[in-house]
């Protein structure tokens, strides 16, 4: 087998690099363009985006009773009291499911004779 000179290793080795960086372009555009939310794509799972939460569930406009910041999946959505809305419908959901909770957990709590004020230090809560 004959030797092979610098020049000829250094071709080689500037051959394979391209050809490498050429094929991390490619599959990064075929990821991109594969792009699904929560899915693991060459060994990374794909963050979600506010456009994908837009895009996944229909946009709704409602009026919150509290300002409280409302999270799916990483993306975060600040819901100011007393302001409309147009935010997708899952946020709306987990926003009255937790109204929900905090409702039966306070009859609970009621129905068993303990009472807790809610917001201590802060503005008293409207009756």
């Amino acid at each position: 087998m004959p030797r092979k000179s610098k020049a000829q290793i250094k071709s080689e080795a500037k051959q394979v690099i391209e050809e490498f960086v050429e094929q991390t372009i490619k599959e990064k555009e075929e990821a991109q363009a594969e792009r699904v939310p929560g899915m693991t794509l060459h060994g990374v799972k794909t963050s979600w985006r506010r456009s994908d939460v837009d895009k996944a569930f229909p946009i709704c406009s409602f009026i919150p009773d509290e300002t409280i910041p409302v999270t799916y999946n990483g993306v975060r959505y600040q819901l100011l009291s007393g302001i409309e809305c147009l935010v997708p419908t899952i946020i709306r959901d987990i926003y009255n499911d937790r109204r929900r909770r905090i409702r039966e957990t306070d009859k609970l709590l009621k129905s068993s004779n303990v009472f807790i004020e809610r917001g201590v230090g802060g503005l008293p809560q409207e009756p």
